[in-house]
């Protein structure tokens, strides 16, 4: 588990600098001042679509569990789900200190260190797209998971 959170955590803030680079060449701010006003919001709202999505499917695996039994072969998804919640609470805490950094006056006379912390902002927008992403599989694991024992 730890190996997937750092692939995606690189993955994520390789996609941030990107992005920066891509604002850059077009001469914009736009992403960045959008998140700095908006990330925390979307960050509660995505955990709490996600808290919701996995109560259905924890809704379905019990269901699933009752008709056939061996709940043991669930252990792996319900580590999997606590997983990306806990995920979801950290990077809410990690864009509250980025984000206070950012707004710091004593930031923004070092450009690197801006782009650096700008790069790790839009990293964790992408990282949380990315559990949002990894929520909505699982759902279509669980139904595909019924159709096969089902036909």
């Amino acid at each position: 588990m730890i190996s997937q959170v750092l692939k995606t955590s690189i993955m994520s803030i390789g996609l941030g600098f990107l992005a920066q680079i891509f604002q850059s060449s077009l001469n914009t701010e736009y992403l960045n001042k959008f998140l700095e006003q908006n990330l925390i919001t979307i960050l509660i709202a995505l955990l709490a679509i996600n808290s919701a999505t996995l109560g259905i499917v924890l809704t379905k695996i019990r269901d699933l569990v009752e008709k056939y039994g061996n709940a043991s072969c669930f252990n792996n998804i319900k580590n999997h789900m606590v997983l990306s919640v806990k995920e979801q609470i950290c990077l809410i805490i990690v864009s509250i200190i980025f984000l206070t950094l950012l707004s710091s006056n004593k930031i923004s006379c070092f450009s690197d260190l801006k782009l650096l912390l700008d790069s790790i902002t839009v990293g964790i927008f992408a990282y949380s797209l990315f559990v949002l992403y990894d929520t909505a599989k699982s759902v279509l694991i669980i139904i595909d998971f019924e159709i096969e024992t089902d036909g």
